[in-house]
């Protein structure tokens, strides 16, 4: 669910900074640099969110952190926009980023990721059979085993 949310929101983000480059280029703009600089970053900001949802989407642990925080930061300029007026973009803006977080807080809470699932881990400086390891390649000998 947080992905597909993920990625309407990255679409939709893609689309606005679309049509801001374009009304850029319209003669009724004060500020042409603004307009455009507004629009690349909104274009930038959908390449991440798009990112991120396709590591969510994969499940990756380490696209939970940075989706959460994105999300947290459209809170206050949602906040921002509902107390100006501006309802159609502040309601939404405000609804949608809690949906992501709650679905990915339920879906994938605080446990271990796939790639922590897979088995144990090895301890520092050992191999996959318990063998210290010089850093070189080359195994430390520490005497004979028995079986």
């Amino acid at each position: 669910m947080a992905s597909v949310l993920l990625v309407a929101e990255a679409l939709v983000l893609l689309a606005l900074g679309v049509l801001q480059v374009l009304r850029g280029f319209g003669s009724d703009i004060d500020d042409v640099g603004r307009a455009e600089t507004g629009g690349v970053l909104a274009i930038l900001g959908a390449v991440g969110v798009a990112v991120l949802a396709a590591g969510v989407l994969r499940r990756g642990a380490s696209y939970r952190s940075p989706t959460l925080v994105v999300q947290i930061l459209c809170l206050p300029v949602a906040w921002g926009l509902v107390q100006a007026g501006d309802y159609g973009y502040g309601i939404p803006l405000f609804v949608v980023p809690l949906v992501i977080i709650v679905a990915l807080l339920a879906s994938v809470g605080f446990g271990p990721s796939a790639s922590d699932a897979r088995g144990p881990a090895t301890h520092a400086g050992q191999d996959e059979g318990g063998d210290a390891g010089r850093g070189d390649g080359r195994q430390v000998t520490r005497g004979p085993r028995h079986p």
